[in-house]
């Protein structure tokens, strides 16, 4: 009987790099990895120890699917938090607690023009012949008054817009979109 070169019979209590590539489905250079980062000891020319390598391959494994796990709770909780938060905003909206910009825009660009054409009737209008000739004390003074005045006006025209139900079957009328300027072509 002739004596081989090689041995190729496992030594006792290891396994080839290529036997244990067959068992799990990685690459040698995975489990050299895996080996790095502490779950089992590196292999001794080319065979890692049987007992050692599979506990630690266990271990590795378990970590794995317990960060897998961990991240699909979270995604679940995420989701879960999102879709509450969506109901509870689709129910508020029936509720009639909050309002659809496209339905509020519209009023409150009708509040602030008229806020804009009543400062404009004051503070341009009327108030200039009242302060010609008075000194700083009585310009103060009156500028105190209208400023009551305004203030007075504003709360009184925003609280009969806020006590005004709007009509049940009232729905959002689209707001046009303004029309594009056209340039005057370029002279050279």
């Amino acid at each position: 009987m002739a004596a081989s070169t090689k041995d190729h019979s496992p030594l006792r209590g290891h396994l080839s790099a290529a036997a244990l590539c067959e068992l799990t489905g990685l690459t040698d250079r995975r489990h050299r990895q895996i080996a790095a980062e502490g779950y089992y000891p590196p292999p001794d020319r080319g065979r890692y120890r049987i007992k050692e390598t599979l506990i630690g391959l266990f271990r590795y494994y378990r970590e794995q699917l317990h960060k897998k796990e961990d991240n699909l709770a979270t995604e679940r909780k995420k989701y879960t938090i999102a879709r509450r938060e969506k109901l509870e905003l689709e129910t508020d909206l029936l509720r009639r607690r909050y309002i659809p910009r496209a339905e509020i825009g519209p009023h409150l660009r009708n509040l602030a023009a008229h806020q804009r054409a009543t400062l404009q009737q004051k503070l341009e209008t009327e108030l200039p012949p009242r302060l010609a000739g008075l000194d700083p004390l009585e310009i103060q003074q009156r500028l105190a008054e209208t400023t009551d005045t305004l203030c007075r006006i504003f709360q009184q025209s925003t609280r009969q817009w806020l006590d005004t139900p709007p009509p049940p079957d009232a729905k959002p009328k689209p707001t046009p979109k303004p029309a594009k300027k056209k340039q005057p072509p370029s002279s050279p």
